[in-house]
């Protein structure tokens, strides 16, 4: 079943941007939303949790969640089999927790990098112990804010939003910025408000702030090449505050895990129309 494309969010774009698409990505071309998938299983979820970021572990074996709030942000590490919260660490009051994802350094380590949102700051943490190993300093365009961050192996780049129509990528290694990427919609529109970001099978998948669509887009064009509606999935109508917003996607082995700040609940889903995702 496929909807029509809204974009409440989006300004118009020149033409002259993101005519290609990379060779990559062409395969994954879609040409109108998809409002159909899959809920493979409802699990439990800490409702207080404002959730900004969300991962697997590179073996499945761990869930990793960072959340925000300014003296409420934490830390935290999940069973993925009670989604039980194993491990919880508080951030120091005077930041406000963002995105975060997991990654392997050049030493072969797993690690998790998080960003905050107004404090120009980021953390990387030792995966078993959650210790802070390194703390960083950082910039993007919109006020120097941070919102998601995912990461490309491929490239061994981290890709960050902050709320814009751009995304920004950094080196794994010096975490300077290499380029920026402007998305756009099917219609050609920009699309700003990028939140939770997570890369799945080439591409950048979106949260954006106050929509229920989740859009993927090429990484090297900024153009979205898939876009689903997944207002169905929990309905905005029953979920209470209008904040309480879908952000929060970690590709599984065999399914997305999806939630949203403050949700008592997160699902596992997989796009039928996505037959290369797993």
């Amino acid at each position: 079943v496929d909807t029509e494309v809204v974009l409440p969010d989006s300004e118009t774009n020149p033409t002259e941007e993101n005519e290609e698409n990379a060779p990559e990505a062409m395969d994954q071309i879609q040409s109108t939303i998809i409002s159909t998938f899959t809920i493979l299983e409802q699990v439990d979820h800490d409702s207080s949790s404002f959730t900004q970021g969300l991962s697997y572990s590179n073996d499945g074996k761990v869930i990793f969640e960072t959340t925000g709030l300014y003296s409420n942000s934490k830390v935290r590490r999940i069973n993925p089999d009670t989604f039980d919260v194993e491990l919880s660490v508080d951030m120091d009051d005077k930041f406000f927790g963002e995105g975060s994802t997991i990654y392997t350094d050049a030493d072969g380590n797993e690690r998790l990098i998080e960003i905050t949102w107004k404090q120009q700051t980021g953390f990387i943490y030792d995966t078993g112990t959650l210790e802070k190993l390194q703390e960083f300093k950082y910039t993007t365009g919109r006020g120097d804010q941070g919102w998601g961050i995912t990461y490309n192996p491929s490239e061994q780049e981290f890709i960050v939003s902050d709320g814009s129509k751009f995304l920004y990528f950094w080196d794994r290694d010096t975490l300077a910025e290499k380029r920026t990427v402007t998305v756009t919609r099917f219609d050609g529109r920009y699309q700003n408000q990028l939140n939770e970001l997570e890369f799945m099978d080439g591409l950048v998948c979106c949260n954006i702030w106050h929509s229920d669509d989740i859009i993927c887009v090429d990484p090297v064009t900024g153009t979205s090449v898939r876009e689903y509606d997944m207002s169905s999935l929990w309905p905005a109508d029953q979920r209470g505050d209008r904040e309480n917003v879908l952000n929060g996607i970690a590709l599984g082995k065999d399914h997305v895990l999806l939630t949203g700040k403050l949700w008592d609940r997160m699902y596992k889903v997989v796009f039928p129309d996505w037959t290369t995702l797993f």
